[in-house]
């Protein structure tokens, strides 16, 4: 068999194994979502403002370690710290975090059916400059890492 033939073999083969990977990838990522966000998202929608905030506020790390790249880094200890402790990180963090889970909520129609016109007006409020608010909470984030010498 020739060079090429072989060549291209081997590109058809690693094509499918690339192919099955990112399919398996995007069905992990599908069963996460209507395993666990689906169903918190449900119950978010039926707590009050101050439940809202309580359950953004419980969930600000996990939110930020997914966002970012975990890691032991000082930098990353900084902001988890600032997360905990530093009013107006979590202050953004709690904006982001709102509109994030109104960014899900308008985008599952499973959930939207269920809501009232007032809620989908409101959520599609929260939802609005959604990358506004990550830069701004970003912002915040970098305000209290420690400074590179």
């Amino acid at each position: 068999m020739k060079l090429w033939k072989k060549i291209l073999i081997a590109i058809i083969v690693l094509s499918a194994i690339g192919i099955g990977l990112i399919g398996f990838g995007i069905f992990e990522a599908h069963e996460a979502y209507k395993n666990k966000i689906e169903p918190d998202m449900k119950r978010y929608v039926t707590m009050t403002q101050q439940e809202q905030d309580e359950y953004v506020l419980s969930k600000l790390e996990l939110l930020y370690s997914l966002s970012n790249k975990k890691d032991n880094s000082s930098e990353y200890q900084a902001a988890i710290n600032a997360l905990k402790t530093d009013p107006a990180v979590r202050k953004a963090g709690l904006v982001w975090g709102r509109s994030l889970c109104a960014v899900i909520i308008t985008n599952s129609d499973d959930i939207k059916a269920t809501l009232s016109p007032q809620d989908k007006e409101k959520y599609a409020t929260e939802a609005l400059d959604f990358d506004a608010k990550s830069k701004y909470f970003q912002t915040e984030i970098e305000r209290v890492m420690p400074k590179k010498m």
